[in-house]
């Protein structure tokens, strides 16, 4: 490889693997349609992005990587097979990064970007000088790589497509199962439950499998393989457990107990009981690197959520959270969390993304917002070639949620026509989350915005509200 081109480099798993190949001294080049931090930074690193797809943008290149977003039909890629190049998918590219290192990989439905994060953190400070590559944006790296000169790497290992197969870890962690992305499993959630299985029996006899006891699915795969293997959760089954001593708007306090004996205690300072379950599995595979459990604990006092991972976008007579939550798990945890820092009312406004998701798991979204007093909706946010299905919308959504739910729930076609709709309702101490894995942070930042341009009460008074 002399010239990478990255088709869709603003991923986030993309343009961390573009940052990467570039520093390593290779020309990359990519093209991808909507401008954002992760572009902006590889312009400033020298990277040539282009932001429309064309044959002509692969000029000189003898590499192209894609990602399973990219349909067969873009004309880049078209390109790239009637030119000959070398086709990589993003997880085979990944693949050959990490090969020169011993590996920690971070898979699950839920959490692979704040444990891979807090796992990064941990080594670095710890003198193992990691090379990392997240699904998001850490304040603690600046973005979502560290470029590290040790021997050790830490990356995510997305199961959504199988990719997670490619890799072949010293350390694998398993966060938890759920029926999610079963399209590419035929619809069958045994085989998404064997592809677990088989990535977590990729380890080798001295490294170690890292799976969480309070998930049935894990915690059968775990026992079924052996050693090398520790569980971890809350289960008192789990050989590495947390018990939550306290909760409150400064975070979670925890304590660790390995068999049954007391190791050290932990101040999270980031909310929800799944986010200590993300922190736990990093404990534990770091660990078994030679971490100590107090120094794990130290560092841990100083995290800070990632981009989208319940970040905090303003606090004042109100607060503002942005969070990526968009599976019906994701969305209970992630409302407890608010529930554990808020002073009033909690206000919760999703955006669905994907009809299959929404279809899949429509059952479970409706059931998902009972924690809110009250919820608003917006349609759903389908990426590129994804087309509607009969019947399933976020209005139809909203109407099943409003049958069962016990405050009001809203639903509002112009996304950012919530804004206006939410500062009417709000009232001092609320605090106000978005929630999605598509656009609707943009909402989080309009409110945001508007906030500090006055009090929300002034600017209703402003505004005629």
């Amino acid at each position: 490889m002399r010239h990478v081109h990255f088709i869709g480099i603003g991923g986030y798993s993309m343009s961390g693997l573009a940052l990467v190949l570039h520093r390593q001294g290779l020309v990359v080049t990519g093209s991808d349609l909507s401008p954002s931090s992760r572009t902006e930074r590889l312009r400033r690193e020298g990277v040539t992005v282009f932001s429309d797809h064309r044959a002509e943008h692969l000029a000189g290149a003898d590499t192209v990587v894609f990602n399973s977003d990219v349909p067969a039909d873009n004309p880049e890629r078209v390109e790239a097979v009637r030119r000959g190049l070398t086709l990589l998918h993003r997880s085979e590219l990944l693949a050959q990064v990490l090969a020169p290192y011993r590996a920690v990989t971070v898979s699950g439905t839920h959490g692979k970007t704040t444990t891979t994060t807090m796992i990064g953190m941990i080594l670095a400070e710890c003198g193992f000088d990691p090379l990392v590559l997240i699904g998001g944006e850490s304040p603690y790296f600046g973005g979502n790589v560290r470029m590290g000169q040790g021997s050790w790497a830490v990356a995510e290992a997305d199961e959504s497509d199988g990719s997670f197969l490619r890799y072949r870890p010293e350390v694998a962690v398993a966060t938890n199962v759920e029926p999610e992305h079963l399209e590419h499993y035929a619809y069958s959630f045994d085989r998404l439950a064997d592809a677990f299985s088989a990535y977590l029996a990729q380890v080798p006899s001295q490294g170690l499998r890292v799976w969480c006891a309070d998930d049935p699915t894990l915690a059968r795969i775990g026992v079924e393989l052996g050693p090398p293997g520790v569980g971890y959760g809350f289960a008192a089954q789990a050989a590495v457990r947390a018990e939550v001593v306290a909760q409150d708007q400064g975070g979670t306090r925890f304590a660790v107990f390995v068999e049954g004996v007391h190791q050290t205690d932990v101040h999270l300072p980031v909310p929800g009981r799944h986010n200590v379950a993300n922190a736990l599995a990093a404990m534990v595979a770091c660990h078994h690197l030679g971490v100590s459990w107090d120094k794990a604990a130290e560092v841990l006092e100083r995290y800070q959520s990632v981009k989208r991972r319940f970040q905090r976008l303003f606090e004042g007579e109100v607060l503002v959270v942005d969070d990526y939550a968009h599976h019906p798990t994701e969305i209970r945890a992630t409302l407890k969390a608010a529930r554990q820092v808020t002073r009033g009312r909690l206000l919760a406004i999703f955006q669905p993304q994907r009809f299959v998701r929404t279809q899949n798991l429509w059952d479970q979204f409706v059931g998902a917002f009972d924690e809110a007093d009250a919820v608003y909706l917006t349609e759903i946010y389908a990426p590129a070639g994804e087309r509607p299905l009969p019947g399933i919308s976020a209005e139809r959504l909203a109407d099943a949620i409003r049958r069962g739910h016990p405050g009001p729930v809203y639903y509002t076609a112009d996304m950012m026509a919530l804004v206006p709709q939410v500062l009417r309702d709000l009232q001092p101490r609320d605090t106000v989350l978005t929630m999605g894995a598509g656009n609707i942070f943009r909402v989080a930042e309009a409110l945001s915005e508007r906030l500090r341009q006055g009090s929300a009460f002034g600017l209703r008074r402003e505004l005629g509200l």
